[in-house]
Order: C-alpha cells, then structure tokens, then sequence
C-alpha cells in the first residue's frame, strides 16, 4: 500500500514538519512517499535526513510546474504508483491541480490537511473558504489540525464541510531521545533562557515578547528562532529598545532539539490567526514550561492551560508578569514542566498516524 503527501516547496516550518514526520513513520504493509511540487525549494541538507528518524523517507522532488501542467504530471506519478491515499498539507490554487492530477488518475482517498484559521471575510479568507467549497464539491476530505481552526471557518461561512480533527504530531521517542542525550552538557546559567521557534510573519505577535523581555533582561536571555518578512521591522523595534539584535534573533535553524536543550522556558506570542503551533508540542517533548498567548490553538494545545500559562495576546504587562512569576519559583517550574509531558501523550505521531488511517478507512 502506497501513501502520498504532498509540500509545495520544502521549507523549514510547522506544516512542512508535519508532512516529514507522518510521511517517514515506518508501517507495516504500507510505503509511504513525500512529494515536494518545488525542487527549487529545499531548505534541508542531505545531513539533515540522513538522520536516523528519517531512515524509512522517499523524496520526490519535481521541477516548478504551474496550472495545468502540475495535474498532469501528478497524474503520471499517481498512475505508476496507484497510492491509496494522498494528503495534501497546503490549500492553494496549486493544491487544487494536484487533486485534478489525483482524481485524473483515479485516486479516491485525498484529504487536505488545513493548517491556517481565518479570522474575518478578507479576500485571502474569502480565495480559502471558494478552494474548500470547490473541494468539497470533489469529495476531498477537510481535516483541521485543530478545532480552533474548523470553528474560525464555520464563524465566517457555515457551509463548509470538515472532517473530524486530526492534530498536528511529532516523533516523541526520537525527539525526546535527541534532546535528553543534549541536556546532559547543558551550562547552568544564573539568567533563564527563553525560547521562542516561529516565523517570522503577521501571523505572530514576536512584538510583544521583545518589549516584555525589555523589562526583564536582568533575569533571562531571549532567543528567535525563525526568518520571515517581519524580521527587518522586529530588529528595528529591538533595537529601539537598546537591546541587540545579534544576540536575540537566530534566523532559520535546523537544530531544534539542541536549543530546546539549552532552553529553560518556552514561549510563543502569537494571534487569533494561529492554527496549531506544532512548536508547543515540541517544548512538550522537552519538559520546558510553556507560555503561550491565549488564543484558541494555544488553549486547545495547552489544554485550557492545565499544560501551560496562557496570557491575554498583546497585553506586555501580563506577559512581564507571568514570566516574573515562573523565573521566581522553581516550584512552578517543575509544575508545568510535569503538565508539558503528560499532555504529550496524544500528540506523538502512533497515535495521530492511527487516525488519519482510520479516516480513510471510512
């Protein structure tokens, strides 16, 4: 049996990290295939999945294709390989050809994994609801990584049909394994490490971090993970505040494990527009507390923040207050470092790999 899931360009972030973890868990009777749209984009090297965790990955890598030409070459590979299943992780005009490609080639179990919230009827939302409405009329399933997702949709426009949540996931004994192996050289500092792992677009709200860290530099270091086209404007508020940028922003990185090795507290700063946050579940993983703004995805990840403290999006007085509270008592540390891994449980790829099986066994 054959599974395909398809990137349209391989670049270095949640939903792409979704797609490499689901697509090299090793399964019985079954192969599985990833199949990125845009060779042109690869921001991996070939050390990078030499890694042992991806041992059981099969890379396709096409040539830039646009419109129709991308159906048609999906539809040669989908009618030499006959996959059983094909799972989508972007939904874009170009997600569209592929599945023309797929039906073209008479694949019936395609599913669409939506990663992105809406939150208001813009034009961007408005292009997303007409490709859900026109997959729906294909028979493609929608399947939400979250609720907060599904409900941001149904809030502008209630005629879209959703499969059941299947939420995003990572490879916890691989993970776990790699950072507990790094903790062991980890340098004990009198400032906490904070962390942070994000793009660095509208979508987060890096903004408020800064300016609450900015009141805090005597107690901890802040770290960005991440590249994006807010990072020129975020330096300039950075430096603004007398802080240096040097020290704070990273750009893109491929050694998760070891910076969360290295981390002491969690955090992501986000908006209303967050649909998972696939990093939260990776500090999981890593038994750091977690402080999250609190927004729908964070709460559902967070489990209503029983796993983690939440905090009013935007309000840098709170946030100044919650990471004093958790800097101060070790006692709290602890607490929420124990809550991180018992909610980790549901989000480790068996388990969701199980789900997304049993939606196409339906």
């Amino acid at each position: 049996m054959k599974r395909f899931h398809i990137l349209d360009g391989l670049k270095i972030g949640g939903i792409e990290n979704q797609a490499l973890t689901l697509s090299s868990e090793k399964c019985i009777y079954e192969e599985n295939y990833l199949l990125n749209l845009n060779q042109e984009i690869n921001c991996y090297s070939d050390k990078f999945f030499n890694q042992k965790k991806y041992q059981n990955l099969n890379i396709f890598s096409l040539k830039r294709k646009k419109g129709i030409l991308i159906s048609l070459t999906t539809f040669k590979i989908f009618k030499k390989y006959k996959p059983i299943s094909i799972v989508i992780y972007f939904n874009n005009i170009n997600s569209l050809w592929v599945v023309l490609g797929a039906r073209w080639a008479g694949t019936e179990n395609i599913a669409i994994c939506v990663q992105n919230a809406i939150r208001d009827l813009s034009i961007k939302s408005l292009k997303s609801i007409i490709l859900l409405k026109i997959f729906n009329l294909l028979n493609v399933k929608l399947v939400p990584c979250s609720k907060a997702i599904k409900i941001s949709y149904l809030k502008v426009y209630r005629n879209i049909e959703f499969n059941n949540v299947i939420p995003n996931c990572i490879n916890k004994k691989y993970l776990q394994e790699e950072i507990n192996s790094l903790k062991k050289n980890k340098r004990l500092s009198k400032l906490k490490t904070i962390l942070m792992i994000a793009r660095l677009d509208e979508i987060k709200d890096h903004e408020t971090l800064i300016k609450a860290y900015s009141k805090l530099q005597n107690k901890c270091n802040l770290i960005l993970v991440g590249d994006g086209t807010k990072r020129k404007k975020l330096e300039r508020i950075t430096s603004d505040l007398n802080l240096n940028p040097e020290k704070i922003f990273l750009g893109a990185r491929l050694d998760i494990p070891e910076l969360l090795a290295k981390a002491d507290i969690f955090a992501l700063s986000t908006t209303l527009d967050e649909g998972f946050g696939i990093v939260l579940i990776e500090a999981m993983a890593a038994g750091l507390p977690i402080i999250a703004s609190d927004v729908p995805a964070c709460r559902e990840v967070l489990d209503d923040g029983k796993a983690g403290i939440l905090v009013a999006p935007g309000r840098i007085d709170l946030w100044i207050k919650e990471i004093n509270r958790l800097i101060d008592s070790q006692k709290l540390m602890e607490y929420y470092k124990n809550r991180s891994f018992q909610n980790l449980e549901k989000y480790d790829v068996k388990n969701v790999k199980n789900q997304w099986k049993g939606l196409f066994k339906k």
